[in-house]
């Protein structure tokens, strides 16, 4: 019962020569697909809402804001870059867990490396922390944390965002630990959205992003909390999921990197939709579909929770709506016909969706989630399986137990920079994208961090005002 401190204790004491080279070389590739999510997303109007407010009430100039290049504490920084970051669901997801911990791990670690005047090399370690940290308490409260309407990233979020904080402050452990059981007090984060909408979803890395920060900031200057913050009888995992497994947060700590099992995304929409787009593709390669050829797609998960997330909306109203909705989602994608990245539900595509286009809704109408009542489907679980029936009669199946991204069917090195350069490259001038892969690539010789971080400032070129528009 002392699980805190253990991770306390891991996290002070984590060395760059402590982290196995494969955990560095993903780490290396979550942050390149972060900033394109930074980038791109600060161009969206919702982003832009969130921008404009931070910037007329607030003030500091430690860190910069992404795209823009403002200069403001590194709270407000941090808030603001995990807001771009998540700002149109395309940042990565630790689906086992489930959680999203890049959209609070990279833009954390990032302000508060400007502000501790740190290292490309440094800035992994502090990433590589956050993302353990997030992950191991997301796991350990799964699947109760999100079954009983908390959305992980919010509740767990804070404590990675604080561990970037630990590291790049330089705290020890007992200053880590007052970190933590700060952060833990900011925990949040509902997911009724799934259910009514909102927009308020677009914030839910940035909000407990900035709490971690803060929490990191607030242990410096000497405030101290509860140091059973996670385990305690009225701490995290009790009140929050209320079934858990305290074993995970600390087995295998320092050897077994849960970063490892993060997946990327390739789409940006719900990562539990994202099998069912693998699937369709596999049955289209097999017998061409046409929206007017379909009659009927029946989706196979395997919980009633999982429905409930992915399944509620058909008609979505707005672009999160679309997002959430497995049926208006697929509808895209047989609409647009293509694959991969480029195929219908990518980043400018749900921005560009108009959800009242009548083609869209009928064919999404078709379109049925389910849970498999029997073993008819292969792990369904982490992937989905597919029936369509034809207008002739016909019937085809598909299951894909792993989506594209995924650890076990991972996007390779050159489609994770595919990724990057198709969010940037609309918003970027020329040679920008590249002079991003090539700093993160060699990240661990970056002496000053401000050589990184200006690369990810775009000049307010017309073109670039029109985006942001």
């Amino acid at each position: 019962m002392s699980e805190t401190r253990i991770l306390a204790d891991w996290v002070s004491s984590l060395r760059y020569e402590d982290i196995p080279e494969d955990v560095r070389e993903h780490a290396r590739r979550f942050i390149l697909d972060n900033f394109g999510c930074q980038i791109a997303g600060a161009t969206l109007p919702w982003s832009k809402t969130y921008y404009d407010m931070i910037k007329a009430t607030r003030s500091g100039s430690h860190s910069t804001v992404a795209f823009y290049g403002d200069r403001m504490s590194p709270d407000d920084a941090a808030f603001l870059n995990s807001a771009f970051n998540h700002a149109n669901e395309t940042d990565d997801t630790h689906l086992k867990s489930p959680t999203h911990p890049g959209g609070i791990a990279v833009p954390a670690a990032l302000a508060l490396s400007e502000y501790a005047n740190a290292t490309g090399e440094q800035l992994l370690v502090a990433v590589v922390a956050a993302y353990e940290i997030q992950i191991r308490l997301s796991w350990a409260c799964s699947p109760f944390l999100i079954y009983r309407g908390h959305h992980p990233p919010v509740g767990v979020g804070p404590f990675g965002a604080a561990a970037a904080g630990a590291v790049l402050l330089g705290f020890d452990s007992e200053t880590t630990v007052n970190a933590f059981a700060i952060a833990g007090s900011h925990s949040a984060g509902l997911i009724e959205y799934t259910k009514t909408g909102g927009s308020v979803k677009r914030i839910h890395s940035a909000i407990p992003t900035q709490a971690g920060v803060r929490a990191a900031l607030f242990a410096q200057a000497g405030i101290t909390g509860p140091h059973s913050i996670i385990e305690g009888e009225k701490g995290f995992c009790k009140v929050f999921a209320g079934e858990y497994d305290l074993s995970r947060l600390t087995d295998g700590l320092g050897s077994h990197y849960h970063l490892l099992d993060n997946g990327l995304k390739p789409y940006s929409c719900c990562h539990l939709i994202h099998a069912a787009f693998d699937a369709l593709d596999n049955a289209r390669d097999e017998t061409p579909l046409t929206p007017d050829n379909v009659k009927s797609i029946t989706v196979a998960t395997n919980s009633e929770p999982i429905l409930s997330h992915i399944g509620s909306i058909t008609e979505p109203t707005d672009i999160l709506g679309a997002q959430f909705s497995l049926p208006f989602s697929m509808a895209m994608r047989l609409h647009h016909g293509g694959r991969g990245v480029k195929g219908g539900n990518g980043f400018w595509d749900y921005v560009d969706v108009d959800c009242a286009d009548p083609a869209l809704v009928e064919t999404a109408r078709k379109v049925k989630v389910t849970v498999a009542q029997n073993d008819k489907w292969e792990r369904v679980d982490e992937g989905a399986g597919l029936e369509i029936e034809t207008t002739d009669g016909r019937k085809i199946e598909a299951c894909v137990p792993f989506s594209k991204g995924l650890p076990e069917n991972p996007l390779s090195p050159a489609e994770v920079e595919e990724k990057f350069r198709y969010l940037v490259d609309p918003v970027m001038p020329a040679g920008g994208p590249d002079a991003v892969v090539q700093a993160v690539a060699g990240l661990e010789s970056i002496k000053d961090i401000n050589d990184l971080v200006r690369l990810l400032v775009v000049p307010q070129t017309p073109n670039a005002r029109a985006a942001a528009e």
